[in-house]
């Protein structure tokens, strides 16, 4: 766990959420760290950050399909989106053992699993926000000149 001297959680969430969303997780380490021993509390902060927006996109898409099935008398939803879940689980553990193992127990094999875990985490919450109920704001965010087919 990280000690004193961290920022507070919030201005830790507002610094972590302005990295440009094309950077990986270990290369925005260690342009925002001064010294390599500061890249492992980075990423640690990323993966609370990471988590906790993947978590909260769960269960927003987690209560819309219960809404749904309510409304249809259709199950399935809820059962697919867990069994969805745990696969991912199961995958982003499998995945970043072969990041770690790749470094041959080597200098920045824990960062680079650490940073694996981050930017799948990331991907996860960012296919589950396509399943949120917010989805209809993301398409009035489109430009206008792009052509939607009906």
């Amino acid at each position: 766990m990280m000690r004193g001297g961290m920022l507070p959680a919030l201005a830790v969430s507002m610094v972590l959420e302005s990295e440009p969303a094309s950077a990986g997780a270990l290369q925005a380490c260690y342009q925002r760290t001064p010294s390599r021993a500061q890249v492992t509390p980075c990423l640690n902060a990323y993966r609370k950050v990471a988590t906790d927006a993947m978590l909260e996109q769960f269960l927003a898409v987690e209560q819309s399909l219960t809404e749904l099935e309510r409304v249809t008398g259709r199950g399935g939803k809820v059962a697919a989106l867990k069994q969805s879940q745990r696969d991912f689980e199961r995958y982003l553990h499998s995945q970043c053992q072969v990041v770690l193992r790749a470094y041959d127990s080597g200098t920045g094999a824990g960062q680079a699993q650490l940073a694996c875990e981050v930017d799948m985490l990331r991907s996860r919450s960012a296919a589950l926000e396509l399943l949120a109920p917010e989805q209809d704001e993301t398409k009035k965010q489109e430009p206008a000149d792009v052509d939607h087919p009906h």
